[in-house]
């Protein structure tokens, strides 16, 4: 074992690790700074670019248990080395991409499965190699790497693709990709193989139990959560063959698969055969809920900022790099706020980490309230700055200690296996807050679209018949592009209410994204419930 030492900036393995969450940070954010060209160029759909980040970290997650199983066999420094080839493949790749289907197949699948090693090494490393004080540096360090690379993806991303085209977003990655190929050969050789066999039913039976399930929630804007928007259908034949939607189906039969997978891994430890994991974290209530707590903290942030991209665009008439900078303050004051937690770590010697967790989600909320605040159909960028600033503030103050203070509610024995669980549930978050508030925001745009119109005319609709003409609009924003949308709008509606479309669209626009807010309030309040349940210190370990 790599015995533990102090952090050292000028080591390589160190460097290393912090680019390759720099990496990988920077390539998720980057997506939707650049949603507008790539719609353009590949002839393709808002909905379509969402669904490919969604089903990216989908497959991040549900490949998650796998990956710690090969790494236990072959050992975590050969799995994390072809974790990198793979990524810089799927990421040439997805810039080179001539049709939204190779993207899909690119970034979605390639780099998801890539990426999933390249998240874990990380902090499995730091976990191993430092410990107290160092841990604690090395912690933050991580987490402050992963906040500069969402803020480079959102700000120099969309940046090259204003200036460049898009496909220029993707080359500062493979830059820093080639960096860490260089720089890996000093990680420590950690000896984590074990001649125990890899335990392929037990990974095939939670990647189909955690992709079933997590498909099912990421197609739910499209289909329904329950009453289906329309059929699903693979070669002709409609899944389910009744009145219910994809999702409900997906996600019991990903549920059941999940249990039969449980039963296995039962059936292998009474056995002493090889087994994906161990359970024991899952029995520590202090774990479980600071693992919940830290995914609704990224589901609120990652929906409420993509539903901002989606949003500041078309309130504001901007181009992605303008929007990256309307929408930079959050992830800006995210970042100094770690910084300087890091350097200084003045408020952790002073008060309680548990009471900066909790106060940071406070904060995040207030954000949110301010935020709702500020929209209305003549907003500005400034008008924007105090919620997400606030926001911001809260994020970093959250962050800086929720990780520690939930791997310290885990044994010795359990610690190892903390990141397995933690950064799959986070990519769970980031598909949910794009799923859940992404669908918010499409859902009551496209019926203050219709209400607007209906207003306009003068005239009401039939219940079902209205409902049906807003789940057909619903569609076609998340499916058609701007200007197919101008030609349904100027060929269906009368020409004396087409003028106004584009000022019954923006305050359409503003109810869907204030009621997404309220939703995100709704999940700030339970993260705060669960927060409490945390440790009050990090680093009271126990044996």
């Amino acid at each position: 074992m790599e015995q533990t030492r102090p952090i050292q900036f000028s080591d390589k393995g160190f460097w290393a690790i912090t680019l390759t969450l720099f990496m990988v940070a920077y390539n998720v954010s980057v997506m939707p700074a650049i949603m507008a060209p790539m719609v353009f160029e590949l002839n393709s759909s808002v909905g379509s670019i969402q669904g490919i980040l969604v089903v990216f970290s989908l497959v991040t997650a549900s490949f998650a248990p796998t990956t710690e199983n090969l790494c236990r066999f072959y050992g975590r420094t050969r799995v994390f080395t072809g974790g990198l080839l793979l990524y810089g493949i799927g990421i040439a790749l997805t810039s080179l991409s001539p049709t939204i289907e190779m993207l899909a197949f690119s970034f979605a699948l390639l780099t998801g499965l890539a990426a999933t090693p390249l998240i874990s090494t990380p902090w499995a490393i730091a976990d191993l190699i430092y410990e107290d004080k160092a841990e604690e540096l090395s912690t933050l360090a991580l987490i402050l790497a992963s906040t500069l690379g969402g803020l480079s993806g959102a700000l120099l991303g969309s940046y090259l693709a204003s200036n460049f085209g898009w496909r220029w977003a993707f080359v500062p990655s493979l830059s820093v990709l080639i960096l860490v190929l260089l720089l890996r050969r000093s990680l420590p050789h950690l000896i984590t193989r074990c001649a125990q066999p890899i335990d392929w039913v037990g990974g095939l039976l939670s990647f189909l139990g955690l992709s079933s399930i997590f498909v099912g929630i990421g197609l739910a804007g499209e289909f329904g959560w329950w009453e289906p928007k329309r059929e699903f259908s693979i070669a002709g034949l409609v899944i389910p063959p009744f009145a219910v939607s994809i999702v409900p189906t997906l996600v019991a039969v990903g549920a059941i698969v999940l249990g039969f997978f449980g039963l296995w891994q039962r059936r292998q430890a009474n056995r002493s055969g090889a087994s994906l994991l161990r359970v024991g974290l899952l029995r520590e209530r202090e774990f479980v809920l600071g693992v919940l707590a830290a995914m609704l903290h990224t589901l609120i942030t990652t929906g409420v900022q993509f539903n901002l991209y989606q949003f500041v665009p078309v309130a504001l008439s901007l181009n992605p790099f303008g929007t990256a900078l309307t929408v930079i303050p959050y992830n800006l004051t995210t970042v100094i706020v770690l910084v300087a937690v890091v350097k200084y770590l003045i408020l952790g010697n002073r008060i309680a980490p548990k009471h900066i967790v909790c106060s940071g989600i406070s904060l995040l909320a207030t954000g949110i309230v301010i935020l709702f605040h500020s929209l209305h159909s003549q907003i500005t960028s400034f008008d924007l700055m105090p919620g997400l600033i606030v926001m911001g503030v809260g994020s970093g103050l959250f962050l800086s200690y929720v990780s520690a203070l939930t791997f310290s509610a885990a044994s010795m024995e359990d610690k190892p296996q903390c990141p397995g669980i933690y950064n799959p549930v986070q990519n769970l978050g980031s598909s949910l807050g794009r799923g859940i508030l992404g669908t918010t925001l499409v859902f009551f745009t496209s019926q203050g679209i219709v209400n607007g119109v209906l207003q306009e005319l003068g005239k009401t609709l039939p219940f079902a018949q209205r409902t049906r003409i807003i789940a057909e609009l619903q569609e076609m924003l998340q499916t058609f592009s701007k200007e197919e949308l101008r030609t349904v709008f100027a060929n269906q509606l009368p020409p004396s209410i087409y003028p106004l479309v584009r000022s019954i669209s923006l305050d359409a626009a503003t109810s869907g994204i204030k009621s997404s807010l309220l939703i995100a309030l709704i999940f700030a309040g339970i993260c705060f419930l669960l927060a409490t349940a945390l440790p009050k210190y990090p680093f009271c370990r126990r044996s």
